[in-house]
């Protein structure tokens, strides 16, 4: 019987997966031009970003609070932190939706430096994305734990061994890369990038 329910759980979630992906493939954006990128990115606070996984600021609300009073803070960090996976990876797929359109509309326009920002910028997209999902995954799963009663809130220490770090970095490089591209579009353009971010 458990074993029919793993399977049902199993089959219902490899589902809801797949009418997602298909949903993307047929609804999404593939390619974005330069003016779809900034009106689709969400600003970003990279200060409170990194505040949000920085293991120390946990130390100091356990310090601060009673047991009871820390696992709400946690819940509420843990959803903070979320809220920042998910824009980072709205962010890193419209970057990356911005590095197809220029491979397949002005890749001969570029000139080879300008190819390879271009192709670092994909390549650091991916692995914002997957360092995303890890993270997401992750925090969606303390949710679930801490809503049983009773058990430890987990901590923010553990995600930097899962790659919180490496997350934050891949994206503050997807920033720099989409600021230097965003020259070739001239100033105006540019500093339009730059408040959306």
């Amino acid at each position: 019987m458990a074993h029919e329910s793993v399977v049902v759980v199993l089959l219902t979630l490899g589902s809801l997966v797949a009418v997602r992906v298909i949903y993307h493939a047929v609804c999404g954006f593939s390619m974005r031009s330069p003016q779809d990128v900034f009106p689709f990115l969400l600003h970003q606070d990279m200060e409170l970003l990194n505040g949000v996984f920085h293991p120390e600021a946990e130390d100091g609300f356990r310090s601060k609070h009673s047991a009871a009073e820390f696992r709400k803070v946690q819940w509420k960090r843990i959803h903070l932190a979320l809220h920042y996976c998910n824009n980072l990876s709205n962010n890193a797929h419209v970057f990356l939706g911005w590095t197809k359109y220029e491979r397949a509309v002005n890749w001969r326009l570029l000139d080879a430096d300008l190819r390879e920002e271009v192709l670092s910028l994909r390549d650091v997209c991916v692995q914002c994305l997957h360092s995303s999902l890890v993270m997401r995954l992750t925090l969606r799963w303390w949710l679930v734990r801490m809503s049983i009663p009773f058990t430890q809130p987990p901590t923010f220490k553990t995600l930097i061994d899962l790659g919180s770090g490496d997350m934050i970095f891949f994206y503050e490089k997807a920033r720099s890369l989409a600021e230097n591209i965003s020259h070739v579009y001239g100033k105006d353009y540019h500093r339009k990038l730059v408040e959306a971010l």
